[in-house]
């Protein structure tokens, strides 16, 4: 799926039923599709009411060195449970990040743990919609293997 306003385009995928991941949206971008979109890239964080959607910040770093600190696991969690929330609810969500691969990945995959999806499954599902580049921080693969059903 394209999200497109006047020529700047993202692209996002179906992870699960009602669960899409995406590249940061341009500003202005068509979420008719959609119930809630979740933003995790930290330097990508419109303010309240520069989208015509609900929003749910989750400003998270994408360090390969470095474990998330506990701050940025809270975050995740809470979008994840949040995402997990709307999607029990039938609802459509699109989780974001600047390329569409690790921040709105680890959301996406935690969400699914959250759902039961085992962790390998979850990471495999993340994979399989957005190419084999997803999920190549290993601090958050150790992290969705270590996920319990919070």
């Amino acid at each position: 799926m394209k999200l497109c306003y006047r020529h700047k385009c993202s692209t996002a995928h179906q992870v699960a039923p009602g669960l899409w991941q995406g590249d940061a949206p341009p500003a202005g971008a068509n979420y008719g599709d959609f119930d809630l979109v979740v933003l995790t890239a930290y330097e990508y964080q419109p303010k309240a009411g520069e989208m015509d959607i609900d929003v749910f910040h989750a400003p998270l770093d994408d360090d390969p060195w470095r474990p998330p600190t506990a701050r940025e696991q809270a975050i995740a969690y809470g979008a994840a449970r949040e995402v997990a929330t709307r999607l029990r609810k039938g609802q459509r969500v699109l989780v974001t990040c600047a390329m569409g691969l690790n921040r709105s990945g680890l959301v996406s995959a935690l969400a699914l743990r959250m759902q039961g999806t085992p962790s390998e499954q979850a990471i495999s599902a993340v994979r399989k919609a957005r190419g084999d580049d997803a999920l190549n921080n290993p601090q958050f693969v150790r992290l969705i293997r270590g996920a319990t059903r919070r």
